[in-house]
């Protein structure tokens, strides 16, 4: 029994060593171009053993953004807790999420925010007249193209199972557009 214990510390030991490896890399490098070499090399771990707890640099990877995830502890969290506890995190592995966040500009999910995010700010400013909107109205508009993103990954995800015209009701009155619409009273009020 002893034996296990001590096994069991080794292999924490050893994916604790190459999550750190791996975390430590993508302070100065892209994920996409680091080598599980390098992560060895990093981490004083032998190829054959991170082959022995993981399938590649992706599994590697999941493994350390669970780790991560584990510091938020959701399951005794209000919302507020939640929300707070994320933006801590995120200011924890600040460059871990930039990284990783850059690297998803070639997603779709990527490109839909972008593109809906723009045109709002588009239809804002030739609505109000300026060029400038306030950091508040962007944190809204950021909040509602995210929830509209999440909403369509679960949408997809159910088989779409309401029409879409069901959906936008729904995120309507969940994200209360009212507040979209003060943004331009907001912006007009500031000339």
């Amino acid at each position: 029994m002893a034996k296990e214990k001590k096994e069991d510390l080794r292999v924490k030991r050893t994916r604790k060593l190459l999550s750190q490896a791996l975390l430590s890399l993508i302070e100065h490098h892209s994920f996409h171009s680091i080598s599980v070499k390098e992560i060895c090399e990093e981490a004083m771990v032998h190829r054959a053993t991170f082959y022995t707890h993981f399938n590649d640099k992706y599994d590697l990877l999941a493994y350390s953004l669970k780790e991560m995830a584990e510091e938020f502890h959701f399951e005794y969290s209000s919302v507020e807790e939640v929300h707070l506890k994320l933006f801590n995190v995120a200011i924890k592995y600040r460059r871990l999420f930039s990284q990783l966040f850059v690297e998803e500009r070639d997603s779709l999910r990527y490109l839909i925010r972008k593109e809906m995010t723009e045109k709002m700010k588009q239809q804002i400013m030739s609505e109000t007249n300026t060029q400038n909107i306030p950091p508040s109205s962007e944190v809204t508009m950021a909040a509602f193209v995210g929830a509209t993103l999440g909403v369509l990954n679960w949408w997809i995800e159910n088989d779409m199972a309401l029409s879409g015209e069901e959906v936008y009701n729904e995120i309507k009155q969940i994200l209360n557009l009212e507040h979209l619409e003060k943004i331009q009273d907001k912006t007009i009020g500031k000339e």
